[in-house]
């Protein structure tokens, strides 16, 4: 408006930035320094051509509030104003800027944020950004960056950029002009590591569109329409096909458009991920440690950072200006020990960290295939606190930290890498659903399903990823290599002419070459291409896997010990032996016409008695011949060797359980599924044995029902068709003789009910009409016992044989207990704790002592605890009549933590007894953090207080129970549960009556003070 005082060149700009700026490929769906400097910078260039030089000196000194490098601006304005308007409008210019920078700066300086120790963090600041500012250059290609922006905004780059460069040749304007370079300047300057940082550009772009629109107004009407016709055209096809992700900004087409998924798909899931985990392990709001970029986790997890949020740069690790940087990270993990570290990057040595901290952290879990969550297992003293070391040492030490070639967000295969095959499978098929356009992710699944020995899913996977990645290097060689697999030569050998065609002769091509050799027979020209890479190559074993297969073909024996010898210099350890393992099979199985394989086998065993592979090999030979007394004996001893071999001591595990008697059949069994957990053969064997042995329990128990047993085990289910099998073929292996069992099944529709009647005849089987609650099942159970004892028991446990005995003698001893508790474990994570007995909360709220913890020892001793879980607890039947039965209108959850407080007013206590285990899923019925769990947990956590709370203690933990209701609303309402929560409020709130009722009649029978009960509750 201020060039032309043309108002629809000024709309025409406008519009055009205020869409093309706001794209949520450069605003991120964040605000950054350009999104407050560039109004100022713009408001300043439009003041200055009008001559106010006052005022564009407050706005260029404000930009540089925002962003200190935008002191340039005015820097290099300040001469050119003195051209264009003389000294003194020069001289008032630049003292309006340093008077706002010289304010600002001095209330900066008030506040005292320039004392040294703010200087140093300044310094540090600014060391950190200008290397993360080469991670662009280092792994991603700038002028791709600027295709894809102009690509995306094509009408005002080119209407744009011809405007803006016709107006400045023909106008002149000094000011236009060395405003137009400083922008593009800084954008260089910049190293330009974000799309953000091109924002200046698009509405320099803008201005440009504006002063075309001016020109050709200007011109004949004729060219004048015609010129907007073609314009308007491209624009409004250009718009058409950005509407949908302007439209739908999180959207994840969007983000895969934009390559956002990391920060607006990825870490989200992940953050929930962490918060669920740690909310189970009763871990919630302690410290963890994010290294990447990502610091969004700390508030997504609700978890305070072990840093302040200097949280990652890279190297080279050559200035004291970086020494900040060392103190921060190192210091803030050595300080805090922070439960977890996350690492969203992959350039982090987690055993060069635990060499400099001390601190020895385990790997969790790689979420998502992408980000490995590691806990901390243990800690050891530091002779010296590395905050002491002179500043060249701490660089030295960030130096080997960060020896990662990656400096950005990457896939990690670690999962594949140690053998978990099937974990690596369900979290990048997770990965893959949330976005399937994940071009690492289709990669890493072709290498899950080879590994996994499933090769026609593996070539569905490459070819995706050929799809998506037509550019990257290797994929056709490992989808040509698939086919070939399947004779597919027709359409392998393209593929390898592409790949040469696209990236020249290089050593796959002979690889390639050598395949093509081998499945066409020419196994001599095949073991050339391949020997020639092995030689160049000794750590390409699958070159040595062919060289082997050709030279077997070739009944080359020569070669073949030649091999063997060559093999001794390769390294790792175990990729020796298993070259050895593989030469030897081949020299066995060529001598086999004078020697038996297994006396060959054995010959090299003796020479070397410490190849669990080839002990391996020799087992199963002698097994194949007959010989099960040595094979097993040799078995037995890779089950129990000190050398971790996890999948060959599984199928050790196996091949000992076929010949072994039923009950170490099924040690074993389980043995070889804890070591391979997707060991198909064990898991079909574990299946039939226990089935045929709950066949024979199950035909004893239903001849054997005792008429008056002394425990009554109540099993309510619901739809458990999953799980409850589990669970009864589990107590059908108890030791304990009188018991009983009792299904309360509330109306499942699943099949489950049908299958216990036909499965499970010596189970009482009760028929509710429809799910009326764990609650109800839990009190029609205890109603139909005659027993002495009630134990309550999910559908979803699987016991171990001796629990019951346990926990009856348990009680027994503990006559002043009404109940009795049992140490729950995690049925997939079976050392890590899920409940050691009930806790209670001063708001409120039970939880499950020690869960989530590993299990050492800690919670191996009997003790008293507040109540006992619902989930697997005993119960005296006198108790039931003292105190009433569990709570109807609680339906699900908290409905024990209310019996465990009514009993502990009661006088009851309880008792944990640590020798009686079972393994728990957790939450498998409703399903953890649903909206009927979350509805559930919220509505019954209010009644608990309301029944069971004297005034007193009301009164006293009434902050706690506020503070913890105000924590729900922000946390459920980020989740989207809102509405939710809401709802459990309100209809808890309906029911206020009837609970003040029962709550008169409680605390009119108590027979504990408050001050007895307060020990049990945990205080915040």
């Amino acid at each position: 408006m201020v060039i032309t005082q043309n108002q629809w060149a000024a709309f025409t700009g406008g519009l055009l930035y205020s869409f093309y700026g706001t794209s949520p490929d450069l605003t991120a769906g964040s605000f950054n320094f350009e999104q407050f400097y560039i109004p100022f910078i713009f408001a300043g260039l439009a003041f200055l051509l009008n001559g106010a030089v006052f005022y564009a000196g407050l706005c260029f000194g404000f930009a540089v509030i925002c962003k200190c490098t935008m002191v340039i601006y005015a820097g290099i304005l300040t001469p050119v104003a003195w051209i264009s308007y003389g000294n003194t409008p020069a001289i008032v210019f630049a003292l309006t800027v340093s008077c706002v920078i010289i304010l600002s700066n001095s209330i900066e300086w008030a506040l005292g944020f320039w004392d040294a120790k703010s200087i140093k963090q300044m310094k540090t600041r600014m060391a950190t950004t200008m290397r993360i500012t080469k991670t662009k250059s280092l792994h991603f290609s700038i002028c791709y960056e600027i295709y894809l922006l102009m690509k995306q905004a094509l009408p005002i780059w080119i209407a744009g950029i011809a405007a803006l460069a016709f107006y400045l040749v023909k106008s002149e304007n000094l000011l236009l002009i060395a405003f137009t370079i400083i922008t593009l300047s800084n954008i260089v300057f910049q190293r330009a590591f974000s799309r953000y940082h091109y924002l200046p550009w698009f509405a320099l772009l803008s201005l440009g569109c504006g002063l075309g629109m001016h020109w050709v107004m200007q011109q004949d009407p004729a060219l004048t329409i015609m010129v907007s016709i073609v314009f308007f055209t491209i624009l409004v096809w250009n718009i058409k096909s950005l509407f949908f992700y302007y439209s739908k900004p999180t959207h994840p087409e969007t983000l895969v458009q934009y390559e956002k998924y990391d920060q607006y798909l990825y870490i989200p899931r992940l953050g929930k991920i962490l918060k669920r985990l740690m909310r189970m392990r009763g871990e919630s709001g302690e410290r963890i440690f994010v290294w990447g970029t990502f610091s969004q986790l700390y508030h997504l997890t609700d978890c305070p950072s072990a840093d302040n949020f200097l949280h990652y740069t890279i190297g080279p690790w050559d200035t004291q200006d970086l020494e900040g940087f060392y103190d921060s990270m190192i210091g803030g993990i050595i300080k805090h020990k922070p439960k977890y570290i996350i690492k969203t990057f992959p350039d982090l040595d987690m055993q060069k960290l635990e060499n400099v901290t001390g601190l020895k952290y385990t790997l969790l879990k790689v979420v998502l295939a992408r980000f490995p969550v590691y806990r901390l297992e243990s800690s050891k003293p530091l002779s010296t606190d590395p905050l002491s070391f002179p500043w060249q040492k701490k660089m030295e030490q960030m130096e080997e930290l960060t020896q990662g070639e990656w400096h950005a967000p990457a896939l990690n295969r670690a999962d594949l890498e140690r053998g978990k095959l099937t974990t690596a499978f369900k979290e990048c098929r997770n990965l893959l659903r949330l976005n399937p356009e994940d071009r690492e992710g289709n990669v890493y699944s072709g290498e899950i399903y080879l590994a996994l020995n499933l090769p026609h899913q593996a070539e569905k996977a490459f070819e995706k990823a050929v799809e998506l990645s037509p550019e990257w290097q290797h994929l056709r060689i490992h989808l040509a290599n698939i086919k070939m697999q399947f004779k597919k030569f027709d359409e392998a050998i393209p593929l390898i002419q592409e790949e040469i065609k696209r990236f020249d002769f290089h050593v796959e091509d002979g690889f390639l070459n050598g395949l093509l050799f081998k499945y066409k027979g020419n196994y001599k020209e095949a073991w050339g291409e391949f020997d020639h890479i092995r030689r160049q190559f000794p750590d390409r074993h699958d070159c040595w896997e062919f060289c082997i297969e050709c030279l077997v073909k070739l009944k080359n024996q020569d070669e073949l010990k030649n091999l063997f010898e060559e093999a001794r210099d390769i390294h790792p350890k175990k990729d020796q032996e298993w070259l050895h393992t593989k030469i030897v099979q081949a020299l066995a199985k060529l001598d086999s016409q004078t020697r038996p394989e297994h006396e060959t086998l054995n010959l090299y065993l003796k020479n070397n008695p410490e190849n669990g592979i080839l002990k391996y090999a020799t087992a199963s030979s002698l097994e194949n011949i007959g010989n099960l007394s040595e094979a097993y004996a040799l078995f037995a001893e890779i089950v129990d060797s000190p050398e971790h071999y996890p999948h060959i001591q599984a199928n050790a595990c196996f091949r000992m359980a076929r010949s072994a008697p039923l009950k170490k059949r099924q040690e074993l069994l389980k043995k070889c599924i804890k070591l391979n957990p997707s060991h198909q053969g064990a898991q079909a064997m574990l299946s039939e044995t226990t089935s045929n042995s709950t066949k024979d329990i199950a035909e004893t128990l239903k001849q054997n029902q005792p008429e008056n047993p002394l425990v009554s085990i109540i099993v309510p289910n619901w739809n458990g068709m999953r799980f409850v099998g589990m669970c009864l073929d589990s107590l059908a292996q108890l030791h304990f003789e009188n018991f009983e069992v009792i299904v309360v099944d509330n109306g499942s529709m699943d099949g489950s009910r049908e299958m216990i009647e036909e499965k499970y005849p010596w189970v009482r089987l009760l028929k509710l009409p429809h799910n009326m609650g764990f609650a109800i099942a839990c009190n029609e159970g205890i109603k139909a016992s005659n027993a002495e004892y009630v134990v309550l028991l999910n559908n979803d446990i699987e016991v171990v044989p001796d629990w019951l005995s346990e926990l009856y003698e348990g009680m027994e001893r503990h006559p002043e207990c009404g109940m009795g508790t049992t140490k729950m474990m995690f049925l997939d994570n079976r050392d890590v704790f899920y409940n050691t007995g009930d806790l209670f909360h001063s708001w409120s709220a039970g939880g499950g002592r020690g869960q989530g913890e590993k299990d050492n020892g800690q919670y191996d001793e009997e003790d008293y605890v507040f109540g006992a879980c619902a989930g697997a607890g005993i119960y005296r039947k006198e108790l039931f009549k003292q105190i009433g039965l569990f709570d109807e209108d609680f339906f699900i959850f908290a409905e024990d933590v209310d019996l465990n407080m009514r009993s502990q007013l009661q006088g009851f206590q309880a008792v944990y007894l640590p020798k009686s285990k079972v393994y728990h899923i957790g939450t498998a019925t409703v399903g953890l953090y649903s909206d009927r769990y979350v509805y559930l947990c919220k509505r019954n956590d209010i009644w608990v207080f309301i029944k069971n709370y004297s005034l007193k203690m009301y009164f006293k933990y009434l902050y706690s129970i506020w503070k913890h209701q105000f924590n729900d609303i922000k946390y459920f309402t980020y989740r989207g549960q809102g509405q939710v929560l809401l709802k459990s409020k309100w209809d808890a709130l309906m029911l206020l009556p009837k609970m003040l009722f029962r709550r008169f009649q409680i605390q009119r029978t108590r027979t504990m003070a408050d001050s007895e009960i307060e020990k049990h509750i945990i205080t915040d």
